[in-house]
């Protein structure tokens, strides 16, 4: 006969097993993501990957040759950082509903994890645990 205990852990198991089959599945779509953007006059376009890394610059038409190292770096930077943003904005979709409430991915992003709330959830949920 199974003690209450037992069916927690059945239930605790199964839950377990459903989160690493939507992590999964989100960190497959996490390497599909990226992101593109364009400069005003169109003359630099940047493509980023999920991770926001640079994966592709290209320089459209003549302008950009015209225009001093400072402006060109300035534009550089610019659709980078847009592009950046976005896949940002698209990894934060497809973790939407998978990170815990509370979690702010802009902000975990941004200022890394909060290890000292971290753990004290932790230490939160040992209680329920131990009888």
């Amino acid at each position: 006969m199974y003690s209450s205990m037992d069916n927690e852990m059945t239930d605790a198991m199964r839950e377990l097993r459903e989160q690493q089959e939507q992590f999964s599945t989100a960190f497959g779509k996490l390497d599909e993501v990226t992101a593109s953007a364009t400069s005003k006059d169109r003359a630099i376009k940047a493509t980023v990957d999920g991770r926001g890394t640079l994966t592709g610059l290209e320089f459209n038409g003549q302008r950009w040759r015209d225009m001093a190292p400072k402006e060109l770096t300035a534009k550089i930077v610019e659709v980078v950082a847009d592009a950046q943003r976005q896949a940002a904005t698209a990894v934060d979709e497809v973790m939407a509903g998978l990170t815990p409430n509370g979690v702010d991915l802009q902000e975990l992003r941004e200022n890394g994890p909060d290890l000292q709330a971290m753990l004290e959830s932790a230490l939160g949920e040992t209680g329920r645990w131990s009888r």
